[in-house]
């Protein structure tokens, strides 16, 4: 059976309708980064402006969230969900919304967690579920621990929760196929997975821009110069082809 490693980043969900954050077009082209979606900005040092700090972010990811839920699995996300049928998949994906699980894949691990999910400000990485029906967080919603709810996301300056890196890095020793679909390769760790392939698998970048591989990889790949979905239209067709030399091969 072949085994596909699926490493998908925002562009893969921008056929959905959801914003991309890296690259042309990017959110952080306009907004500043450090004052929306970084830890220093949640734990803020002086409790007088916390509250506000802390309500520009929730201002900055309710909305996203409302997104998220109004939106719809693309064909793309359809796709990896299919291979399952009869190919080992897993997904790595760098997107905080649900859009591979509501396609239909089973074992998707998010290394920069859960938009849709909520966090303690104590304990980042106990995640609670939300009510859909009212996703938004608001200043003074505490978690059962006592503490200010917050996003169950990676915020930048914080650590990829070592469970979820620990099955990503164990996940990508693996692979027959490595595929990256709509990611920039831009933010660490999580483009170190790359550096860690074996030599027998093989690197597909699908990417209608040009591509890079980050510091440390020096694998040959195989660049799909194609947005997601026409993209893995594409490389359904190869793997189709992969496996039926393997059966010819019997």
């Amino acid at each position: 059976m072949i085994n596909v490693v699926f490493y998908t980043g925002a562009g893969m969900s921008r056929e959905s309708g959801l914003p991309t954050f890296r690259g042309d077009g990017g959110l952080w082209d306009s907004l500043d980064v450090e004052a929306l979606a970084s830890r220093a900005a949640w734990y803020c040092g002086r409790r007088s402006d916390c509250d506000e700090r802390r309500q520009r972010m929730l201002d900055f990811f309710n909305p996203i969230r409302r997104q998220i839920l109004a939106s719809e699995p693309n064909d793309g996300h359809r796709i990896i969900a299919a291979l399952e049928e009869w190919c080992s998949v897993t997904v790595i994906t760098q997107n905080g919304d649900d859009l591979h699980e509501r396609a239909g894949s089973t074992r998707v691990i998010h290394i920069h967690g859960e938009a849709l999910k909520n966090a303690s400000t104590l304990h980042p990485c106990e995640a609670y579920d939300i009510d859909p029906a009212n996703p938004d967080i608001c200043i003074g919603d505490k978690a059962p621990d006592g503490s200010q709810l917050r996003p169950y996301v990676v915020l930048f300056g914080e650590e990829i929760e070592r469970k979820l890196w620990r099955a990503a890095v164990e996940a990508t020793t693996l692979p027959s196929l490595f595929v990256v679909v709509g990611s920039t390769m831009l933010v660490h760790p999580a483009a170190d997975l790359l550096t860690m392939l074996p030599q027998s698998s093989e690197l597909y970048v699908i990417d209608p821009g040009d591509v890079a591989l980050p510091k440390g990889c020096y694998k040959e790949f195989t660049h799909i110069r194609c947005g997601a979905s026409e993209g893995l239209r594409e490389l359904l067709t190869i793997i189709k082809r992969k496996r039926y030399e393997n059966y010819c091969n019997l």
